[in-house]
């Protein structure tokens, strides 16, 4: 591994509202695996090239090139670069009360990645060629904010545009599988989200729970087939992935007030 950085943390005045502590570029190598527990910086970092993965907070990511992955004080994680193709990234550390005020105001709750980032690099460039000129601390600090600031802003444009579709976007993921298992954490893992995010984000658009909204559909479904087909309730229900007969005929009696079968009897009738 090769990383050159510039530890500014002697120099730090506590009563900064932003510290720069820690700003880098490095060169993984196959041995690159940093683990932290209750890390106790904040940091972001810019994939140049490469990949890897990133497991925090009980999320898995595989940040590659182009991608920033943020690591927040107070979280559990670790990372580490692919053998085969190993990340060289650029990176900075920081802390203090406006680095807490751009988090909160910027970044949405517990997402730590965020893909296809290229237009930032020239910012992390940048952050890293101050962090090397022979300047004042805080002349340095004044300077990288300007960027850092972009930085953040970008993101925040971003999720917002991608926030605008994800609902959408969630929804026809669940659309897709009705005939088959419900999976929360594949997901997550699919929209690179916490399960608190697309639940809140979901529900604010369709006023239920994507667990719910899935529930309809297979109900919707089971009224479908039992309208225009002639499959057996058995059938219906091995097919939209109810565990047996009887437990689908309660859930479907719950939703819509009758059995499958009379169900049926009265579309048939109609």
């Amino acid at each position: 591994m090769i990383e050159e950085f510039k530890n500014f943390v002697p120099l730090i005045n506590e009563n900064d509202p932003l510290k720069i502590e820690l700003v880098g570029e490095t060169y993984c190598d196959k041995h690159f695996h940093i683990v932290r527990p209750n890390s106790d910086l904040n940091a972001l970092e810019f994939i140049l090239d490469g990949c890897g993965t990133l497991d925090i907070e009980g999320q898995h990511f595989e940040p590659e090139k182009d991608d920033i992955f943020f690591l927040k004080v107070g979280s559990n994680h670790q990372y580490k670069s692919d053998a085969q193709n190993p990340w060289h990234k650029l990176w900075v550390v920081f802390v203090g009360d406006f680095a807490d005020s751009l988090i909160d105001c910027y970044l949405p709750k517990d997402v730590f990645l965020f893909e296809n980032c290229h237009p930032v690099k020239k910012y992390f460039e940048e952050i890293v060629q101050i962090s090397r000129e022979d300047i004042p601390y805080e002349v340095m600090v004044s300077r990288i904010t300007v960027n850092l600031v972009s930085i953040f802003m970008y993101i925040r444009n971003r999720v917002l545009a991608d926030n605008a579709d994800l609902p959408d976007r969630i929804r026809k993921q669940l659309d897709s599988c009705v005939e088959s298992y419900y999976n929360l954490d594949k997901l997550c893992a699919t929209m690179n989200y916490s399960k608190n995010y697309i639940i809140n984000i979901f529900k604010s658009k369709y006023n239920v729970t994507p667990y719910q909204y899935f529930l309809d559909k297979k109900i919707d479904a089971a009224k479908s087939y039992l309208t225009h087909t002639d499959l057996s309730i058995g059938s219906i229900a091995s097919k939209l992935h109810y565990a047996d007969q009887q437990y689908f005929s309660s859930c479907f009696k719950r939703a819509v007030g009758c059995s499958p079968l009379k169900y049926r009897r009265k579309t048939r009738q109609e």
